[in-house]
């Protein structure tokens, strides 16, 4: 068997890609991590764990809950970094050159840690600038692997 971690845009793929997921699983960690601090459960069962009383009254949810705020963005992480994992592979696959390939890469990764700092902190424009860049880079990634797989 050979030995492709040689390669350039491998090392690229798997260094990106395994942050990546290393941040969507932080993310829902630190969901459950201001659940416990703020005594705020996601179900029955979790308040009975914990000795503590089920709310009478549903919670209204406040926009800017930290523990909803987390939520979303871990949510919109599901929605972005999961397909940017397929699509990023496949992008590997048309054996692209290494600089526009990192650059790519790299890119998103910038991208979407930054979306994350600003969305924490109700940084707006600066949250749409920073996704819509992110989503620029996927569809570039897109259209890129399709032109390669349709040319050969």
């Amino acid at each position: 068997m050979t030995n492709s971690i040689g390669d350039v845009n491998l090392r690229t793929l798997l260094q990106v890609d395994t942050l990546l997921v290393l941040g969507l699983m932080v993310m829902s960690n630190y969901t459950s991590v201001l659940r416990l601090k703020r005594k705020v459960y996601a179900t029955p069962e979790d308040y009975a764990l914990n000795h503590a009383a089920f709310p009478d009254t549903p919670r209204v949810v406040n926009a800017d809950d930290p523990i909803e705020r987390s939520r979303r963005i871990h949510r919109n992480h599901l929605e972005n970094v999961l397909p940017f994992l397929v699509l990023s592979l496949l992008y590997a696959l048309t054996n692209p050159s290494d600089a526009l390939f990192a650059a790519l890469l790299w890119g998103f990764l910038a991208v979407r840690v930054v979306y994350t700092l600003f969305y924490s902190r109700s940084m707006q424009p600066h949250r749409t600038i920073a996704y819509t860049l992110g989503a620029l880079i996927q569809f570039s990634i897109a259209l890129l692997t399709l032109r390669a797989a349709l040319s050969g």
